[in-house]
């Protein structure tokens, strides 16, 4: 199992998967929920994280998302790209392709 990275001075999001449709999202900076990385809150270190994370588990309480955790990003790129290969497959969506029949 790999260990979570250490986020004490990595910039951050939050991201969680949204209650009704399972998508993922991120936390916006007005404390809302958007399928696009773009439009994630990106902060500057854990202590700024951990006040991020606060505002999402309150909203895990509320049934809005599902297990909302912080993921380190490289906020010198636009958008903010995730670090971790899982978070970055996450944030580009699935790596399946839908087929349809063939006529």
């Amino acid at each position: 199992m790999a260990k979570a990275p250490k986020l004490d001075s990595q910039p951050q999001v939050v991201t969680a998967n949204d209650l009704k449709s399972g998508d993922v999202v991120y936390l916006t900076k007005v404390a809302g929920w958007s399928r696009r990385i773009a439009d994630a809150s990106v902060v500057a270190n854990a202590e700024a994280g951990a006040a991020l994370l606060a505002i999402a588990e309150a909203q895990a309480k509320m049934n809005i998302v599902v297990a909302p955790y912080l993921i380190p990003v490289d906020a010198s790129s636009t958008p903010p790209r995730p670090i971790q290969y899982r978070e970055v497959i996450r944030a580009d969506g699935p790596t399946t392709e839908i087929r349809k029949p063939a006529a």
